[in-house]
């Protein structure tokens, strides 16, 4: 009797062990991340983190998607269309001040890649030679409205320079046939393009000419840092990972970038995220933790956008950012 009870015993016990390794694991969370804009350099460090495995293991099944600039790209996280989202700080301010649920918790880029591109020829050495010439804009990018404060803040006459208006390939086109002396350049896009089709540059950025402002961030909704901080943190840290892999190795992240949209350039992906990657640190604490955004650069981000680009809003600069999830 006894070795029957012992055969049973046994009998269930591998039956049990057998059903709790027949059970499924829990299955990861779905999130969606929405890019700011095409697929560009600086996107590549999020291919290369689902490539190399840091969100499954971090229990999360992401899906990426181009975006259609950082404003649409604040509108789809607010309305829950997707869980994180890839925009600038001054988007994150504009968008928050009118409702929109969100805030930063990670800095990409915390100096701002703005800048301004001008022709070896033009005679351009300094910001002052800017007085006397052309400089190409596209209405409503974020840099023409911050102009004002590049000329106060290097005592340059307004007034001196002109602007021409022209839509957002035309830079380009106008810098190449001379029609302007200079053109407003993103450090990690139209600067690379004006390379790559072999022209002397002189380039000034706007965080040298003492108008940074706050880069690219992850956004989140107000929702889901309050109900779940853990997919949050889970989500930052496994975005670190990636941005330390994509740092170690760019060609990776370019090459995983490229499998994931075929027809783009590994060159001028390469290229775009070597400058993106120095853009990841802050000016006001270049020696701070890996994400880590700064007071200071959200300030003057908030304090410009007040004064230049009509922002009005009762909230404290450190209304729109957390670094809780940053650390370990």
């Amino acid at each position: 009797m006894k070795r029957i009870m012992k055969i049973a015993a046994a009998g269930a016990l591998a039956i049990a062990f057998g059903v709790a390794s027949a059970a499924p694991t829990l299955a990861a969370d779905k999130v969606s991340l929405r890019l700011n804009w095409l697929l560009s350099g600086v996107h590549s460090i999020f291919y290369l983190g689902v490539e190399k495995g840091f969100y499954e293991e971090a229990g999360i099944d992401l899906t990426i998607g181009e975006g259609q600039g950082s404003a649409r790209t604040v509108q789809v996280v607010a309305t829950g269309g997707d869980t994180f989202g890839l925009v600038d700080g001054g988007s994150v301010i504009a968008g928050a001040s009118h409702g929109a649920p969100v805030k930063s918790v990670l800095g990409i880029m915390n100096t701002s890649p703005y800048g301004m591109s001008f022709r070896a020829d033009s005679g351009v050495r300094t910001i002052k030679d800017v007085e006397g010439k052309t400089i190409a804009g596209t209405a409503g990018e974020a840099s023409l409205a911050l102009l004002p404060a590049i000329w106060k803040q290097n005592n340059v006459d307004e007034s001196k320079v002109k602007i021409l208006n022209v839509d957002g390939p035309g830079k380009i086109l106008a810098i190449m046939q001379k029609r302007a002396d200079g053109i407003l350049a993103g450090l990690e896009g139209q600067v690379i393009i004006l390379h790559q089709k072999g022209l002397d540059q002189k380039v000034f950025s706007f965080a040298e000419l003492g108008v940074n402002t706050e880069g690219l961030t992850i956004i989140a909704n107000d929702k889901d840092i309050k109900s779940n901080p853990d997919l949050v943190k889970r989500f930052v840290q496994a975005t670190l990972k990636s941005m330390e892999a994509a740092k170690a190795d760019p060609d990776a992240a370019v090459a995983a970038a490229a499998k994931a949209k075929p027809q783009a350039d590994p060159e001028l992906l390469k290229a775009q995220l070597k400058v993106s990657l120095t853009l990841v640190p802050s000016p006001s604490k270049p020696d701070a933790p890996l994400g880590e955004m700064e007071l200071v650069d959200w300030q003057r981000t908030l304090d410009l956008m007040k004064q230049y680009q009509k922002i009005e809003t009762d909230k404290a600069a450190d209304s729109f950012f957390t670094n809780e999830f940053v650390g370990k």
